[in-house]
């Protein structure tokens, strides 16, 4: 029987501060183990806000998002929590008045709500995000809303 390992996106703790999560141990089950990514701020969007599961019919969208070496993003904000996973490469937002962060490859967090922030790739090779919208039946709400710049 051959063994594999899988990362398990787990909403359920807190995590206070400005450190990603602690460790915590893999869960084996029939030989399979899960072991937990780290989350910055699980309760929290990556600029500290608080935010909620849209309210209706609960729907999760995931895409594999390709940001081209040098390549930016227009400027943009999110209605819904967008849960962030930095595959390969690596990514800096600019959030205007809030600073800039750069996240690299093992990297995951929630992204601002309502907030206008510009994606841009900081590496010599492409970067690749795993993005999970957390949406409602509404396809609308998940495409990012243009805005005219930094707040």
């Amino acid at each position: 029987m051959k063994f594999f390992s899988f990362s398990l996106l787990a909403f359920s703790a807190l995590i206070g501060g400005n450190s990603f999560a602690a460790e915590v141990d893999s869960v084996a089950y029939e030989h399979i183990s899960a072991v937990p990514m780290k989350i910055e701020h699980r309760s929290t969007t990556v600029l500290g806000q608080s935010y909620n599961y849209p309210k209706g019919i609960p729907a999760l969208y995931a895409y594999n998002i390709t940001i081209k070496p040098g390549q930016k993003t227009d400027w943009h904000k999110h209605e819904v929590p967008l849960f962030a996973s930095i595959v390969s490469g690596s990514l800096t937002v600019d959030y205007g008045s809030k600073g800039k962060r750069t996240f690299t490859e093992g990297m995951s967090y929630v992204e601002a709500i309502d907030w206008c922030h510009q994606g841009y790739s900081t590496d010599s090779k492409q970067t690749v995000i795993f993005g999970l919208y957390l949406a409602q039946l509404n396809p609308d709400q998940v495409k990012p809303v243009p805005c005219l710049g930094p707040q």
